[in-house]
């Protein structure tokens, strides 16, 4: 689907591209009719936005007419045009409780999967008074999100291993049920009592180690990282990440008060189980889509507009989509000028060559910056409780360990703490980037946008607060979009 019309509220051209889960675009013939349209508007940057908020029609235009009016200042260039990237993906409200909306969403997202969402929403909606339905909730998210080993999509299940190691599913969907969800329960609570003090959590500056005097490991874990300068979170957003086992089991009690109290914390924990397994397989799925689906539809865009400078933007797994495009491009020609990552829902290793925690192999996307002309941004903020809590929780894989560095560094979000383990990488505020001339011309940066990226309650904290302008300077800043 496509749309070559006017947006009212930026009062720029604007269009969309849609693809299905398996990558495939909706209409063979969308990109030939946003370049002919493009090339008639006189567009000379085409800025493609990636994002998560795709659970109906309504939400879809809501949201991308919120990106969309970012950029309508009067400092900003003309020649400007939008492409909105659509795809299968959903968001979660806030609230942990399922509503009639979400499960729409998970219909839409999971299609000719309906019986098992009914009974799915069924219990975690209605929180049965017995510890075997959270056990049957386990049995049926494996159900919903599990593929096949030899299905392509499996090669897109983690950001890390660089192709040494067979993908697999994350531990969530394998270890006990109420152990994984006493885990989720747990650690949001710590969250919601922590952050109440957020404010008076002083930042953490990492100095750069120089010579013979520079620490081996970094205080925050890696041992690439202490050669890095620039912001680091205070601390994770729990003590309950720094656990040798996060998700560690408990007995289960005896006597009707106890036992109606821990069945309430489980339930609890089995609605973010619901949300982090969806979200597992949104992620999976942008991985693919971006790179059999949007790497070669740029590749069609930037051949039929060659005058025309080619901007990624994504803001949550809608940023690992775009990610995996840019990889997904191999030619020299039409690369994009920019690629700017919002709250990105990547690891923070995905770019490195070398992994700290392992002798050999680097994360997936390790290189792509190669695939971008132009700088590719990193913005963070560790107010995201959704990427700096919930992520590292979500994203242990089977026969892995977080003992020596905690789950926050070795599975660690992108867009929690910024690029991490690549050499030459600088980290600046948000205000320092949109200095004049403060970002490099190509390679990776990482911007701290905390200080604009901040407004939000556990369990997703920040992770949606992206629509600042200076998010949107940031971009054209990115992509040398100027009068």
């Amino acid at each position: 689907m496509s749309s070559s019309e006017h947006d009212p509220e930026s009062a720029r051209p604007r269009w969309a591209i849609q693809f299905d889960a398996d990558g495939t675009e909706a209409d063979a013939e969308q990109c030939a009719r946003v370049a002919d349209a493009a090339r008639a508007a006189g567009i000379r940057h085409l800025v493609l936005l990636a994002h998560t908020a795709h659970n109906d029609a309504d939400t879809t235009a809501d949201v991308d007419a919120r990106f969309r009016a970012l950029f309508t200042g009067g400092t900003e260039a003309d020649g400007v045009g939008f492409v909105s990237v659509h795809w299968p993906g959903m968001r979660f409200a806030p609230e942990p409780r399922l509503t009639d909306a979400t499960e729409s969403a998970l219909h839409r997202t999971f299609p000719g999967r309906d019986h098992l969402i009914a009974d799915l929403c069924s219990l975690v909606g209605e929180r049965p008074r017995r510890f075997g339905a959270v056990d049957d909730v386990g049995m049926m998210l494996r159900r919903l999100v599990e593929a096949p080993l030899h299905a392509h999509i499996a090669a897109y299940a983690t950001d890390l291993g660089d192709e040494l190691l067979p993908q697999s599913d994350p531990a969530m969907l394998f270890d006990s049920t109420a152990h994984v969800c006493e885990g989720f329960a747990r650690a949001l609570a710590q969250a919601h009592e922590e952050a109440e003090r957020a404010e008076q959590r002083p930042e953490r500056i990492q100095r750069p180690g120089r010579g013979t005097e520079a620490p081996t490991v970094s205080r925050s874990g890696t041992l690439t990282e202490a050669g890095t300068a620039g912001p680091r979170p205070a601390d994770a957003p729990t003590d309950w990440l720094a656990r040798p086992d996060p998700l560690a089991p408990s007995p289960r009690p005896f006597g009707s008060a106890e036992s109606e109290r821990a069945l309430d914390r489980l339930w609890d924990g089995a609605h973010q189980l619901l949300c982090q397994a969806t979200s597992y397989a949104i992620r999976r799925r942008a991985g693919l889509i971006g790179e059999t689906g949007l790497a070669p539809a740029l590749g069609r865009l930037a051949e039929a507009l060659p005058d025309t400078r080619i901007h990624l933007v994504g803001h949550g797994a809608g940023a690992r989509l775009v990610a995996y495009a840019a990889r997904g491009h191999k030619t020299e020609a039409g690369r994009p000028a920019s690629m700017t990552l919002l709250q990105a829902a990547l690891s923070h290793f995905a770019f490195a060559a070398h992994l700290p925690q392992q002798m050999r192999g680097g994360g997936a996307l390790a290189g792509v910056a190669q695939s971008v002309a132009g700088p590719v941004v990193c913005a963070y903020s560790h107010h995201d409780l959704e990427l700096g809590l919930l992520f590292p929780l979500a994203t242990r894989m089977i026969g892995e360990s977080p003992s020596l560095v905690g789950a926050d560094r070795l599975w660690g979000a992108l867009g929690y703490d910024g690029v991490q383990g690549v050499d030459h990488c600088p980290t600046l505020t948000l205000a320092d980037a949109l200095a004049e001339d403060a970002l490099p011309s190509s390679g990776y940066v990482s911007v701290d946008a905390s200080a604009v990226v901040r407004d939000g309650v556990p369990p997703q904290g920040a992770h949606f607060d992206v629509f600042h302008p200076e998010l949107a300077r940031l971009v054209l800043a990115a992509g040398q979009v100027r009068r």
